[in-house]
């Protein structure tokens, strides 16, 4: 006999247990565009032979019934816990606001946390003319800053940038294969050209590698500057956490609701 009939239409009935199409949907993922009814009837049957299967080994195994329901009342409170602290730690994160001055002081206090195993780069390009004055005004700029290398891009029309950021070896794949000489290998403040024919003119393109840290370097604070405040907010979680649990822990001992014999 079955109990409890649901209000809205299910989708399957093993005994007196439905599955409902609001559940369903909960559960799935169905991509834009698909047929949502075959998914759902899909979904039942599978849920159909997953009951009949369990039911099947309930009364199958009664002498395993008592470890399997210590087993579900375990998962079911380790559940409960994982989703009250998921809860919380999103709601502290959000709320939590991080000086500045307290990130850099997490920085400078533990370098040894914040060491790359991967090299990074800063650099800069340009193709002009290898015109003699050109060639001149390159060397004058591979000097300068990269303001100035910028601004006299933009006054002299120069296709080119400055990379200000540190990126990745693989940043550097793109400007890789106009070269013969590995770029990743340059030395800082060193440079690679090569000559192509862009338009039906000659073209002279100048890479120039403008900063590297090395793999075992300490990053620079603006690259590691989001690792070290999420280390902050983390130990900062931890701890209200804990007291959260212990303060929880001893109310309940205090009010009656726990005993420990």
């Amino acid at each position: 006999m079955c109990q409890h009939k649901p209000k809205e239409p299910p989708l399957a009935r093993y005994k007196d247990r439905y599955l409902l199409r609001s559940e369903a949907l909960a559960r799935l993922h169905i991509p834009e565009g698909s047929d949502t009814n075959l998914l759902l009837r899909t979904y039942a049957s599978e849920w159909l032979r997953q009951q009949a299967l369990a039911d099947t080994a309930y009364q199958l195994l009664p002498h395993l019934r008592s470890q399997i329901e210590e087993q579900v009342q375990d998962y079911r409170t380790k559940l409960l816990i994982a989703n009250l602290s998921r809860a919380l730690s999103e709601r502290l994160l959000s709320q939590w606001q991080v000086p500045d001055s307290a990130i850099r002081r997490q920085y400078e206090s533990q370098p040894e946390a914040f060491r790359t195993v991967q090299p990074y780069y800063r650099y800069r390009w340009v193709e002009l003319p290898p015109t003699w004055q050109a060639r001149q005004e390159l060397n004058q700029y591979l000097n300068a800053s990269d303001s100035l290398w910028l601004r006299w891009l933009q006054e002299k029309n120069y296709p080119g940038t400055a990379v200000t950021q540190w990126v990745p070896r693989s940043a550097l794949d793109s400007m890789q294969t106009f070269f013969s000489t590995t770029l990743s290998l340059l030395p800082l403040r060193g440079t690679a050209q090569s000559t192509r024919i862009q338009n039906g003119q000659p073209r002279l393109l100048t890479f120039q590698l403008t900063g590297l840290i090395l793999p075992g370097q300490v990053l620079p604070y603006e690259i590691v500057r989001e690792q070290a405040k999420n280390a902050l907010l983390q130990k900062k979680l931890h701890a209200w956490l804990k007291a959260f649990e212990d303060s929880l822990y001893q109310r309940s001992l205090a009010s009656g609701a726990a005993e420990l014999y």
